[in-house]
């Protein structure tokens, strides 16, 4: 299944593309679709930032995403990459001390802000220090408006970009460049670029129970575990959530060492209760699950059992993780080595499907020659593991099981 994105080039004073507003799309139309602002953004934070490696939408350079005012109120931004996203409050936010608030502590973690089509409204001079970019729509206002609200706000507005958007004609952007506009966004420059891409579904009844649990006063991390392996997006969503936004504030932590129960813990229940409100949010209307996800829950499951018939228990969680993600590749199209770079797995997991070394390819291998009834290199791979026939059926009979009972959305 596809998702859809819209990009728009962001220009400077040389007419070279330094950043994109990226826009939620439902389908090859280039026009906003009939949903609200919120189901948009957590789609695009979902979608995009949780599944599909950034390169392949902004490449190196930087991702205005617009952002209703509830969703920075609940910091729903800190999933998004601080180093590499703008978030762009929306027009038709007020400026509340809530909003205030959110936006203090977020500048105060490194994540800049832009006001979109900003209405020159004093009402957002509190907000003035903790913002980056000021985006005024040129058909809105005009030059000499914009001229007179920030030489009363000099003060205020010496550390922020002006971009100008909405730009049309050469002569424009002549006349703001010469303003002192440093940014450009308009169909002068481009149009909005539609990028269609391979999305991940999700496991509806699995996104339920996980909101339910995360809901509670005292959530079982055990039971979100659980929940969490039963569903090859959430796993996938859960690890590069865990790489690009948590590790942010403890570049000490060596996160290729920690197992899927650890990688909970260390996030705490406010990071989960966040990761989760935008998934929830974005899965609404979700499609139909790809015949490959019963298939890598079934290979994570038989990946897990595997190691505990071998006496290796403390390899467990990594094989399943191994087994779960072997198919990845396969499913959004691009290469096992690129995704593995946007996630945060095990050096060993990482190790076994990138480069098919050590323990766990071994296991992987096994399950596909199972798969393939490639019966004679089945039978070999037994013996380099030490297992019997009887070990590797029992397995495969509990793991397929298992995935049938899970995979159902």
């Amino acid at each position: 299944m596809y998702a859809f994105i819209a990009r728009q080039p962001i220009f400077n004073t040389d007419m070279n593309t330094v950043a994109y507003e990226l826009l939620f799309r439902d389908g090859m139309t280039n026009r906003f679709p009939d949903v609200s602002a919120e189901y948009a953004t957590s789609r695009m934070i979902s979608d995009q930032f949780l599944c599909v490696p950034s390169q392949q939408i902004a490449g190196t350079h930087t991702s205005f995403i617009n952002f209703p005012s509830r969703m920075v109120i609940d910091r729903s931004g800190e999933a998004l990459d601080k180093d590499n996203v703008v978030v762009e409050i929306l027009e038709d936010a007020v400026p509340g001390d809530e909003l205030l608030q959110a936006v203090k502590e977020m500048n105060a973690h490194g994540y800049r802000f832009a006001l979109d089509d900003f209405t020159l409204a004093p009402e957002w001079d509190v907000f003035l220090p903790y913002i980056s970019i000021l985006k005024f729509d040129v058909r809105n206002n005009t030059l000499e408006q914009i001229e007179n609200y920030l030489q009363q706000r000099k003060k205020l507005t010496g550390h922020i970009k002006y971009l100008a958007e909405k730009v049309e004609t050469k002569e424009e952007f002549k006349k703001y460049r010469d303003a002192g506009f440093s940014l450009f966004q308009g169909y002068f420059f481009c149009r909005p670029e539609i990028i269609k891409y391979k999305r991940l579904s999700q496991n509806q009844l699995a996104i339920f129970r996980l909101q339910m649990e995360i809901g509670r006063n005292k959530p079982d991390f055990r039971i979100i575990e659980s929940l969490i392996k039963t569903d090859l997006t959430l796993s996938y969503k859960i690890m590069r959530y865990m790489k690009h936004t948590a590790f942010k504030y403890c570049s000490a932590c060596n996160f290729s060492k920690l197992t899927l129960s650890e990688v909970l813990r260390y996030l705490g229940e406010n990071q989960l209760r966040r990761f989760v409100a935008v998934v929830v949010l974005a899965s609404a209307g979700n499609d139909t699950v790809n015949e490959l996800y019963p298939l890598s829950m079934m290979r994570g499951k038989f990946c897990e059992l595997i190691t505990e018939k071998m006496g290796e228990p403390t390899q467990a969680e990594n094989a399943f993780l191994c087994g779960l993600f072997s198919l990845l590749d396969t499913i959004l199209e691009l290469p096992m080595t690129e995704l593995m770079k946007q996630i945060a797995v095990p050096q060993s997991v990482s190790n076994a499907l990138c480069h098919q070394e050590g323990l766990l390819a071994d296991i992987v291998t096994l399950c596909r020659y199972y798969e393939q009834q490639e019966w004679d290199e089945a039978t070999r791979m037994c013996n380099v593991l030490g297992l019997s026939d009887e070990d590797v059926v029992g397995a495969m009979r509990v793991a397929t099981i298992w995935a049938g009972e899970n995979a159902a959305s």
